[in-house]
């Protein structure tokens, strides 16, 4: 039968076959012998506290052999409890039975799990160690590497066939390229891919992720070239439908493919071209530094607002960090809410003075920013497709117009909105003329052709006929379903959603009749008839789950899950690189880029 391990193990762990390894300072000792003589005896001079409960199991054991044996010299039996060869736990595993196996390594990916949001530096914490034991005395808190090689071995290895399974589900893949940097060098590039599966459920997940830390632009330009030929997972070809890259992984010299940052390139442009807003948002810096380095002033303008002024105290607090894109919109806005205020405080001290008429220009500006602000948001979601972009940029067109013509009393904010409309006429040109976004809007029975000239009505046409022969869709019926509607907790409040509702409804009877040039004797044009004469439906309903309900066009499905798999915006690394801090630290701390990317990898995908 098998001996009873040691008790001395709850405080050492095998370090090599004959080195073992204190828990509690780290130090190693030799057991030639592969006794534990040694290591009782280090515990004995080191550590006393934790010696005495091994002095209590060696008592009870001396007992033991007193009672149950013929006499014999007092110390015989102390001798033999010391000096016997324990069988190693660490030398089968962890320790001896199965269950044991299998609890503690458990244990381990558990804690090793953990190290994606901590640091590695908690091994090493007295604090931390402490925990552990008294969660579970039995349990050996190992060295930093072996966690390490468990994220970056065992479950990066079992997060890469997840992923390859995933691909292998989907017919057709959309990828997206992203690159965040932050205030030391330190980069995040991901390559994250969406698509449709069989059951038109949306699926999104990241490929690959590289932690950078470029000297220059050119290392950063090679880690971009080689981020796609360099993925683990074989990708085929004719898989892909289309890569959309952001700002700073576009090619170089060309416009980024991402809605988002095309429309932030539109604002900044607009903004830079307007030297009297320029100035204002240089006042209304002036005037948040002057709160935020006086608590003595900060806290008088918060009395004027509740105890003069009866008012919800504002916070001038950014929500955004300073280099975002909207921050000093965000600033000029919450100085607006604080007029009164501001105003008050700025006549009793001495204070950067905001003019009626300034004051005007930033509650117009804001109105103006608000549409584009609220686009943002919508392409920014990970479930926004291509099909939104082309009703978006026509309803941001119209939103501007009406606002050059209703500011006209403001040359700083009327300058200001045609400046926008022009960068925005500019920028998103190419949306009706690419086939991308043409078919995504068209196959979206939110939208079809109501915001089609007839030019891009045959357009349309001739390549969803193309696309029919070329992609034939799974003619597999789906059992019938309710359309999900999906919540909009801005519908009441939306500029752009009351915009986009009047232009569908006023552009339905021209679009019906439009539809009449599908008329043939051809199967698929008959189909294609049939689909434009339905009537369109609510924006708030799911257009994948309408599409599963409608098993008469499953000819179509194919190329529905083509093109709408096809994402608005890039998937911005930000979040994921804010979340990340601690990883960059470890590899200051020696984590190599390879092992932190791949534990980059797994946190996106977990």
């Amino acid at each position: 039968s098998m001996s009873k391990k040691s008790n001395v193990w709850q405080f050492f762990y095998k370090a090599t076959d004959t080195v073992a390894t204190c828990c509690l300072c780290h130090r190693n000792y030799s057991r030639k012998g592969r006794g534990t003589t040694c290591l009782r005896n280090h515990l004995k001079s080191k550590h006393p506290a934790e010696f005495l409960t091994l002095s209590e199991d060696i008592k009870y054991a001396v007992k033991r052999e007193i009672a149950g044996s013929p006499p014999q010299h007092p110390n015989v039996g102390l001798e033999q409890k010391i000096n016997e060869a324990d069988p190693d736990p660490l030398e089968t595993g962890n320790f001896g039975n199965p269950e044991d196996l299998i609890f503690h390594a458990q244990c381990n990916e558990k804690l090793a799990l953990m190290f994606l949001d901590q640091s590695f530096k908690l091994i090493n914490e007295k604090g931390f160690v402490t925990f552990v034991r008294a969660l579970q005395p039995r349990y050996v808190i190992h060295p930093r590497s072996f966690y390490e090689n468990i994220l970056c071995q065992e479950v990066h290895r079992r997060v890469q066939s997840q992923l390859k399974q995933q691909v292998d589900l989907l017919d057709t893949l959309s990828l997206s390229t992203s690159l965040w940097w932050g205030g030391k060098g330190e980069g995040l590039l991901s390559l994250s891919c969406c698509g449709i599966s069989r059951d038109f459920k949306h699926h999104r997940f990241v490929l690959k992720c590289e932690a950078i830390h470029a000297e220059s632009a050119s290392e950063a330009a090679c880690s971009i070239r080689d981020l796609i030929p360099g993925l683990d997972i074989a990708i085929p070809k004719e898989k892909v439908h289309c890569i959309v890259r952001d700002e700073a992984t576009a090619v170089p010299g060309s416009l980024p493919d991402c809605s988002v940052h095309r429309l932030q390139m539109c604002v900044r442009n607009a903004l830079q071209s307007n030297e009297v807003l320029q100035n204002l948002s240089v006042k209304c810096k002036q005037i948040v530094a002057h709160f935020a380095s006086s608590k003595m002033a900060y806290d008088h303008l918060r009395f004027i607002q509740e105890m003069r002024l009866k008012q919800e105290p504002c916070s001038l607090a950014a929500d955004a960090p300073d280099d975002k894109w909207n921050s000093k919109f965000q600033m000029m806005s919450r100085l607006f809410r604080m007029k009164d205020a501001i105003s008050l405080y700025a006549e009793e001290y001495s204070l950067v003075q905001i003019y009626p008429d300034e004051w005007t220009d930033i509650d117009l500006c804001n109105k103006v920013m608000q549409p584009c602000e609220e686009i943002m948001r919508i392409w920014s979601d990970p479930s926004t497709s291509a099909s939104s972009v082309i009703p978006l940029v026509a309803a941001l067109r119209d939103s501007l117009r009406t606002d050059v013509h209703n500011f006209v009393s403001s040359v700083t904010i009327c300058s200001f909105a045609r400046k926008l409309l022009e960068e925005l006429e500019m920028k998103f040109s190419h949306v009706t003329n690419d086939i991308k976004f043409v078919m995504a809007t068209y196959l979206d029975p939110r939208y079809k052709q109501a915001f089609f000239t007839e030019h891009e009505e045959n357009l349309v046409a001739n390549e969803v006929l193309l696309q029919l022969t070329r992609f034939p869709g799974n003619r597999d019926c789906q059992p019938s379903m309710k359309a999900v509607k999906v919540p909009n907790a801005l519908k009441n409040e939306s500029k752009i959603d009351s915009i986009l509702d009047n232009m569908l409804t006023t552009g339905s009877a021209s679009n019906q009749e439009a539809t009449t040039s599908f008329g043939s004797q051809s199967q698929i044009k008959n189909l294609l008839y049939l689909y434009n004469s339905e009537p369109r439906i609510e924006r708030n309903i799911d257009p994948l789950m309408w599409w599963k309900t409608n098993t008469k066009y499953n000819v179509m499905f194919g190329i529905v899950r083509r093109f709408l798999s096809a994402p608005a915006a890039s998937s911005a690394s930000e979040g994921l690189f804010k979340e990340s801090a601690h990883v960059y630290g470890d590899m200051q701390a020696g984590l190599s880029p390879e092992n932190a990317s791949k534990i980059l990898l797994i946190k996106s995908n977990f």
